[in-house]
């Protein structure tokens, strides 16, 4: 086996912040040693995971790889959801009906999610096993921890990057309503930035992803695009699946997709596909006015983070990003802006 983990440092004064529902113990997990010739370039990094994945790390390196599985993989809040839905279609013809009387978690199930809950009767990877071809899969797993047979079979797998601070805003409310944190935004921010939440470091997650962007079974899109002109985004997300769609079905996805009717279509709620889950763990949101697809914007940060928390958060991406040599295409996806010319 190749996955490890190691421990965190649970002296550091953040740690007690990075604490959500029953969990109070984490570690960072990594593999290093995948000899295959696209993980040459990936970050020598771990990833901030609960400890209870332990059991299920060496199963999900070993998870069996079908060549017609499709892959939509994000860090956490970077529009997954959104990406699924139009995945599904795709590959679905279109079938709004179908779509709408299935939940996206059936339609779409979260290949590591088992690991991540108290529950070790939710075996998500023995769900996948049993699923009949085509297999649609949705992981928020960095490139170094996903099955190791993904990068010899070389299934197709649409990734999604999203800029810094909207994630991380998203990710806060996430955090606050469907895991049961009790600290504020300042106390996340911080968490953050120590890559003390869960499947951090964001910065490396989506770096991996692109230096594999020119692969050919690979598709990397943005949120941004997605929303600047979502109908390019949907016929390059249908060619590349091999589905191609007429003018008037890309509008007509178009259309389903919108932030009006996502926001009303409970088939992509997770809020209802969870409730049970949040019952047995005792779960209430703490904002009443949460839902799941929750503002569809672009540059939403400020309604959230002051101009310090911005300032300091901008400061802290400027670093990584330098320290990690990225280029100017990439800083304006994570920045929202073109890298300064003096750095």
């Amino acid at each position: 086996m190749s996955t490890f983990f190691e421990e965190v440092d649970r002296c550091d004064e953040s740690y007690e912040k990075a604490k959500y529902l029953a969990y109070d113990d984490y570690n960072r997990y990594g593999n290093f040693n995948l000899p295959v010739e696209c993980a040459k370039k990936w970050s020598k990094t771990t990833y901030f995971l609960p400890s209870v994945y332990k059991r299920y790390m060496q199963r999900v390196e070993n998870f069996e790889v079908r060549p017609d599985d499709v892959w939509v993989v994000t860090f956490p809040k970077c529009g997954t959801t959104w990406t699924q839905e139009m995945v599904w279609q795709i590959c679905n013809n279109l079938d709004y009906a179908k779509g709408r009387a299935i939940g996206l978690n059936t339609r779409f199930p979260f290949l590591e999610l088992g690991g991540l809950l108290p529950d070790e009767n939710l075996d998500t990877l023995g769900i996948l096993n049993e699923t009949k071809s085509p297999r649609l899969i949705k992981s928020h797993l960095p490139a170094p921890l996903l099955p190791k047979q993904i990068w010899t079979v070389k299934p197709k797998i649409i990734y999604v990057a999203r800029n810094a601070k909207d994630t991380l805003v998203s990710f806060y409310h996430h955090y606050r309503n469907l895991q049961g944190y009790k600290y504020h935004m300042d106390a996340f921010l911080e968490i953050f930035m120590k890559d003390f939440v869960i499947f951090t470091p964001y910065d490396t997650h989506i770096l991996d992803f692109w230096y594999m962007r020119n692969e050919q079974n690979i598709l990397f899109l943005t949120y941004e695009d997605m929303k600047k002109d979502h109908p390019t985004v949907i016929k390059k997300t249908a060619e590349f699946l091999g589905k191609p769609l007429s003018e008037e079905q890309i509008l007509e996805l178009t259309d389903h997709l919108s932030f009006d009717k996502m926001s009303k279509n409970e088939s992509v709620d997770l809020l209802h596909e969870l409730k049970d889950m949040q019952d047995s763990l005792l779960l209430k949101k703490q904002d009443e006015d949460f839902a799941f697809v929750r503002k569809g914007k672009v540059g939403a940060f400020g309604d959230d983070m002051t101009p310090a928390m911005i300032e300091e958060f901008n400061e802290w991406l400027k670093e990584r990003l330098i320290a990690l040599n990225v280029d100017s295409e990439l800083w304006k996806i994570f920045f929202l802006q073109d890298k300064p010319k003096n750095m």
